[in-house]
């Protein structure tokens, strides 16, 4: 999560108790339904009426013997003058006499009959007894909380608008009243971090507060907590400042960091008295974050304006909030089903009376201790007149938002919300603007598809009888500023609480449903879908009678929403009734990444840290905009025209069954052939899975395709059958050598016949695989986020339910620490065209990376690499730089240079590879094999990638240049821009396939890029970009006469100069050139 600095406090972090969750709920200017039941008390206008006669008595006397933070009481009651009015309130503390009401400088206030401070809840003593008015006697049962003091019992009569205090009981106390209580997590700071926040009545004098976890069944550790709290003289106005007061007790927060993707941790909460005892609570248990972009099931629960409700039937909650049980017990009942909850604003409705906080985490606990509970501002945990809301309202009963205020990003795996404060200007030029625009603008879509807006007020569309009276159909104001950043950042969903329904809003822009599908949306949808699911548990809204055209489907119930994310291209929704938690209303998107990029062109997305792995290395090279020299050597096959030919005199034998047997993740293979109609056209294909026939081609809806001969699946490499006996053709037999590495499938060997460009199929061989063919292969080291940071991703064929990944890693020869990876991985239906999409498609396996963090300068550790120096430092450092990686007549000289680089590796520390890795064009295996060949380097020093054309364009998909030339890989799943600090050096490393002109999004990086270096520090200003943006005198380029990339230099030469870059290195054009210092032009 990310935080926000200006006015409003951005709330990165879930605590749920008045510090943070300041909230109450008023439908602003519409009629209201129900207030805060304590709000009907005139308690500050109680008479004394004590009655010899009368008595009220609780038990038992001491609560929580066991350890438990609730328990339920009996009170006993005898009147000798009962009534229907009469009614018992629960006070806590329980001394509530004017003696303890805050000086107001009158006389003889103390000897007033004056109660200061409202009960915590009450009931009617004819609750249970029907003829109470008649015998005068009643036993009352109550269920109360350890809310950090003791509790009495007083028996009024007069009603609620003028008690006369009749009898008072003994007061009663559990065990332990300053206990920790009431758990809540929410996300940290980062994906890897929870938060675990509680409440107690220690103060930080008394004891030291912290959290003790760790991995389910494993070692545990402890976590230092913070201490908050407020006081009577930080609310607002009443009733807050006055009768609704209660001290709210201390509020814990500890920050739990480093969690490993989709870990079960457990955890329990301790105070450290200061004579060396413990206090603990019972122990609990959470799921770790799944890593960004991570590709598994993910499930969010998000509504609005629950409230909370007595379980004991106190405070007349069937009037108030009358579906909050409700929707606590599904939701608690469901818990094993979904992973975190948005409660996107109006929490308890405390309107001011500060007690009810408790009642409500404690309502929700079994919820907030298990998984994360974020939550959103609303109007009754913030507006008070004069004090900065938007809404110049009483809503919040004088809390306004003491004292945080929500307004944040939360990433979770496949998600990017943006939750925004509808109690804060929200307009155009605001501040909150600006950051609903940066949440927005900064999500990468490959890695987090599925983009979430949200706020507690209908700030897009409803129905609701109030708006539908204004004219609106809106919150004043609300959609004006932001539709077009829902429609530019192609948002997918907008949540909305306040109005007490559900109703779903087609996709939708300027008013016009731009999509007449109802249920089952895919491809490119063209607007943003609008949810109201303000259902939660709060008395319900009313609609207009009429529907407006836009309002697909609504429901007068209590209610919430749940978002299943299967993966990256197939999100689910559901309307679930809390009376039932049957689902009412679905809908789903089906969407490849291509889809999203269609609407996206121009839009540019900072990646700052350079992941050397296959979801950000997507790259491969042809050179635009020239004559080409070559091809990927695998589209020359017209797989896809075979003709199945199998001849039975003709065999095909691979000679090892099972390779890697030492743990090798690479071996040489024998192949050995026959075919008695030989030719010099014959040759083999290496395929990967093994089985290649059209059973496991994608489905197209073609009828009877399973009987066609045909092969979907490029092979992974191939040799003419003559390459080792140029006599092949003769004498039909030959042997041939493969060097094979781990894929993570099987393999087979096909002998063809007909050429590459009319392939018949003569003979297959058995198959042959790895031992372990999922096995980690193929490290790659990059520099992290800091300079004292490195980044170890590798492949595997394990997904993140099969096996935990992580590295074990510390200084040679020292102790060693182990760090836990993120997952990525990606789809077919990720890649934005063929021969990625079709015979070039091979699943990429599982992409793994992990953060080695706070590293020693210079110091070498195993996992073995050596650190990168601190900034500044005064070593020696180098750095070899290579535009291309070519091999045969494709790429001839890929092997020259990785071998020299293998050979010289002791003798380099960094190694920056600026676009044009495998030139792999949309055949995917040849990732991995690119990766195989670099691993030696890769894995020891850091290395470094710019982006090539070959990596990222596509025709409409975002690039500056609208070529086939990345064969549909279209840069899934990232793209690169970013600045590496290594030593003495300070790279700018520029995206050549994206706009880099004056006013663009990248001008504005490199510039800052530039202009923030300490050159004192870091002397070596170095700029690098894949296409020649400076000076080249390629043929092409001469011809052109422009002696650089098309509009290249133009914008950019002037920050080169102002910043004194020292040098500038491009790739793209296949040769090596050195220019003068030199300056539009003019050599200086």
């Amino acid at each position: 999560m990310e935080r926000i600095s200006g006015n409003c406090f951005n709330m990165i972090l879930l605590i749920v108790c008045l510090t943070s969750l300041n909230i109450v709920y008023a439908q602003n200017d519409m009629k209201v339904l129900g207030e805060q039941p304590l709000a009907k008390i005139a308690i500050h206008k109680t008479v004394l009426a004590l009655h010899s006669s009368a008595s009220i008595t609780a038990t038992p006397f001491v609560l929580g013997i066991k350890g438990e933070d609730t328990e339920w009481v009996t009170v006993e009651l005898e009147s000798p003058e009962p009534s229907v009015d009469d009614w018992v309130g629960v006070f806590s503390p329980g001394n509530f006499n004017s003696s303890t009401c805050p000086y107001t400088g009158g006389v003889g206030w103390e000897e007033e009959p004056y109660i200061c401070s409202a009960p915590i809840k009450y009931k009617y003593a004819n609750h249970s007894n029907p003829n109470y008015a008649k015998t005068g006697k009643t036993t009352l049962k109550f269920q109360l909380i350890n809310q950090r003091a003791d509790f009495s019992f007083a028996l009024f009569s007069g009603g609620l608008s003028d008690p006369r205090l009749v009898a008072v009981s003994n007061s009663i106390s559990f065990a332990n009243p300053k206990a920790p209580v009431y758990p809540r997590l929410a996300l940290g700071k980062s994906w890897d971090e929870m938060t675990v926040t509680w409440t107690s009545g220690y103060d930080i004098h008394e004891a030291v507060p912290f959290v003790e976890w760790g991995p389910k069944g494993g070692k545990q550790t402890r976590s230092p907590a913070g201490t908050l709290t407020f006081n009577h003289n930080s609310m607002c106005g009443e009733p807050a400042r006055t009768v609704g007061w209660r001290d709210p007790g201390f509020i814990h927060t500890s920050f739990l960091k480093e969690l490993w993707p989709n870990v079960r941790y457990t955890y329990r909460i301790g105070h450290m008295l200061s004579d060396g005892t413990y206090v603990w609570t019972k122990k609990y248990s959470f799921k770790a974050s799944p890593y960004p972009g991570q590709n598994s099931l993910q499930r969010v629960i998000i509504f609005g304006d629950m409230g909370k409700a007595e379980r004991d039937g106190s405070n007349e909650y069937a009037d108030y909030q009358p579906g909050s049980l409700n929707t606590t017990d599904q939701l608690i009942k469901d818990l094993e089903n979904y992973d975190i909850v948005f409660h996107i604003g109006d929490m308890p409705y405390a309107n001011g009376y500060i007690s009810q906080w408790d009642q409500f985490t404690a309502q929700v606990q079994d919820i907030s201790s298990t998984v994360p509970y974020m939550i959103a501002s609303g109007n009754h945990e913030r507006d008070w007149p004069n004090t900065g809301s938007f809404f110049d309202t009483p809503d919040s009963g004088g809390e306004c938002g003491v004292p945080a205020e929500t307004m944040y990003v939360a990433d979770y795996g496949l998600f990017r919300f943006c939750i925004a404060d509808s109690e804060h200007d929200w307009r155009e030029g605001s501040e909150q603007y600006k950051f609903i625009e940066h949440c927005l603008a900064t999500v990468d879509r490959k890695h987090q598809p599925w983009l979430i807006f949200s706020a507690h007020r209908p700030l897009g569309y409803s129905s609701n009888l109030w708006y539908g009276m204004e004219g609106s159909f809106e919150e004043p104001m609300g959609r004006e500023s932001l539709q077009k950043l829902w429609q530019k950042y192609k948002v997918d969903i907008a949540f909305y609480g306040h109005v007490h329904n559900y109703e779903r809003v087609c996709p939708i822009y300027q008013n016009q449903c731009v999509n007449s599908e109802k249920h089952n949306y895919s491809g490119t949808v063209n607007g943003t879908i609008h949810v109201v699911v303000g259902g939660g548990g709060s008395h319900l809204s009313d609609f207009t009678s009429a529907p407006p055209i836009w309002s697909l489907y609504r429901d007068r119930d209590f209610g919430f929403g749940k978002l299943t994310a299967f993966n990256h291209s197939y999100l689910l929704f559901e309307y679930k009734r809390s009376s039932d938690g049957n689902v009412y209303d679905s809908f789903t998107i089906s969407r490849d990444y291509r889809d999203i990029k269609r609407k996206m062109e121009g839009k540019l997305k900072m990646i700052l840290v350079m992941l050397w792995l296959f979801t950000n290395l997507s790259i491969g090279l042809a050179q635009n905009h020239m004559e080409g020299f070559g091809e990927q050597p695998l589209a020359k096959i017209a797989i896809d025209k075979t003709v199945i030919a199998l001849h039975s005199s003709a065999s095909i034998t691979a000679l090892h069954f099972l390779l890697g047997i030492q743990g090798e993740d690479t071996e040489w293979v024998t192949v050995e052939l026959e075919s008695p109609e030989p030719s010099v056209d014959d040759w083999v294909g290496v395929f990967s899975p093994g089985n290649f026939n059209s059973s496991t081609c994608p489905n197209t809806g073609g009828i009877g395709r399973l009987e066609e001969p045909y092969i979907c699946s490029a092979p992974i490499k191939y040799k003419y059958a003559n390459h080792s006996n140029p006599n092949y053709a003769k004498t039909g037999k030959t042997t041939l050598k493969f060097q094979l590495i781990n894929q993570r499938a099987d393999f087979a060997f096909a002998l063809f016949s007909g050429g590459l460009s009319n392939p018949r199929l003569v003979a297959v061989s058995n198959s042959i695989s790895f031992a372990n063919p999922k096995a980690p292969v193929y490290p790659r080291l990059a520099l992290g986020k800091s300079w004292d940071e490195m980044t170890v991703t590798w492949t595997s064929g394990y997904s993140i339910d099969e096996a935990v990944p992580f590295v074990e890693w510390g200084p040679e020869g020292g102790s060693q620490t182990r760090s836990p990876a993120g997952t990525l991985t990606f789809t077919r239906n990720s890649m934005c065209g063929e021969p990625a999409r079709t015979v070039g498609w091979r699943d990429p396996g599982f992409i793994h990376t992990s953060f080695l963090k706070e590293l020693w300068p210079n110091l070498s550790k195993t996992y073995s690499f050596k650190a990168s120096p601190y900034p500044g430092q005064n070593s020696l450092q180098r750095a070899e730089r290579d535009g291309s990686n070519e091999y045969a007549n494709y790429q001839p000289g890929s092997l020259n240079t990785t071998d020299q680089l293998i050979k010289d590796l002791n003798n380099y520390d960094i190694v920056f590879h600026i676009g044009d890795m495998p030139y792999a064009n949309g055949y995917i295996s040849q990732w991995d094999q690119f990766t195989a060949q670099v691993q030696d380097i890769s894995s020891t020093v850091p290395y470094m990638i710019a982006s090539g054309n070959h990596e990222r364009d596509w025709p409409n998909t975002g690039s500056f240049y609208d070529t086939r030339d990345s064969g549909g890989e279209c840069g899934v799943l990232a793209e690169t821009m970013y600045k590496a600090d290594y030593g003495m050096f300070r790279f700018c490393i520029a995206d050549s396939e994206h706009d880099w002109r004056e006013g663009s999004e990248q001008y504005k990086f490199i510039e800052h890029c530039l202009a923030t270096v300490d050159r004192k520090q870091q002397p070596w200003l170095i700029f690098s970009a894949h296409r020649p943006l400076g000076y080249s005198s390629n043929a092409w380029y001469g011809r052109e006469g422009s002696f650089e990339e098309p509009m290249g230099r133009e914008s950019l030469q002037k920050l080169w100069q102002k910043y004194k870059v020292d040098i500038a290195f491009y790739g793209h054009v296949h040769n090596y050139e050195r220019v003068c210092p030199i300056y539009q032009m003019t050599v200086t």
